[in-house]
């Protein structure tokens, strides 16, 4: 499986309105530790990983009939300590990996019309937006059919999602529905995985600043994705919930650090984890 310290997203502001005509470099270190839950069919217990993972995306702003739209790509590499009784034998690995590639198209489809930046900043008035979106990750990564850990995955997986957004004075309200569809992993400890759809629920509160500055307290909740192996269904289908907080602070024209922080809150099953990162961003 691959590591679920990196799996479960807090995204604030994903639907906003934004200038089209507009390139992102992203360059971030997220360290989490804490429970996975690797497939339950194999004899493993007390399954613990401790991750530090260096992420590198892009993303390009453009006009999608008369709307704003947005592509963005994400890779990361992870290096992670894993420790589990495997047989009633303690264990533990030490690996770095590439992880798999993600490719996500997001449009706002009411309330976000394509504006340059100079109108974006003379006209636009931002209030109620809704927008669509739809992800693809392939398994790009790093990927060993006898570790229990990986930081690929060995299948496709996509994501629809639907969101929206309201602002009013310094505030934003932003909520997002999305599933994640998962393809098979046809070898995973030498068997065939199939896994459910997982569902996700994301609720963000921001708040604006002088100067750019902006804090945002971050929430989501995802329950389903039960696997299964040879026609037999595990019983560790998640229904978790996580808290967290992203500061954005200007640095200067066109740069700028984001800090973020989450925890688990409710964790039924193997995501019990904590979280810190730091990010740069370069507009241009």
């Amino acid at each position: 499986m691959a590591t679920d310290t990196i799996a479960q997203e807090l995204e604030p502001r994903s639907y906003v309105n934004v200038p089209t005509g507009l390139n992102f470099f992203v360059v971030g270190l997220a360290h989490s530790s804490g429970e996975v839950a690797p497939n339950p069919s194999a004899p493993i217990d007390n399954a613990r990983i401790s991750t530090t993972a260096l992420a590198i995306g892009y993303a390009h702003t453009f006009e999608l009939l008369g709307n704003s739209a947005k592509l963005d790509l994400q890779t990361f590499r992870a290096c992670y300590d894993a420790k589990a009784d495997i047989n009633n034998e303690f264990q533990m690995a030490e690996r770095c990996e590439w992880g798999d590639a993600r490719a996500r198209v997001a449009w706002n489809v009411l309330g976000a019309p394509a504006l340059s930046l100079e109108e974006f900043r003379n006209q636009y008035k931002p209030e109620f937006t809704l927008g669509v979106s739809f992800q693809i990750e392939a398994p790009t990564g790093d990927y060993d059919p006898s570790h229990i850990v990986n930081a690929g995955t060995n299948r496709w997986m996509f994501r629809p999602g639907v969101g929206a957004s309201y602002r009013w004075g310094d505030w934003h309200v932003d909520a997002s529905l999305d599933v994640k569809l998962f393809d098979v992993n046809d070898n995973y400890l030498g068997e065939r995985i199939t896994q459910d759809p997982l569902y996700q629920a994301q609720l963000h509160v921001t708040r604006y600043f002088n100067r750019g500055v902006w804090l945002a307290f971050n929430s989501n909740y995802y329950e389903g994705g039960t696997s299964r192996s040879a026609g037999r269904s595990s019983n560790n289908a998640l229904d978790n919930a996580r808290l967290g907080l992203t500061l954005s602070w200007p640095i200067g024209r066109g740069h700028s650090v984001k800090f973020n922080a989450s925890t688990g809150v409710v964790n039924r099953l193997g995501t019990d984890f904590n979280t810190l990162g730091l990010a740069y961003q370069y507009q241009f």
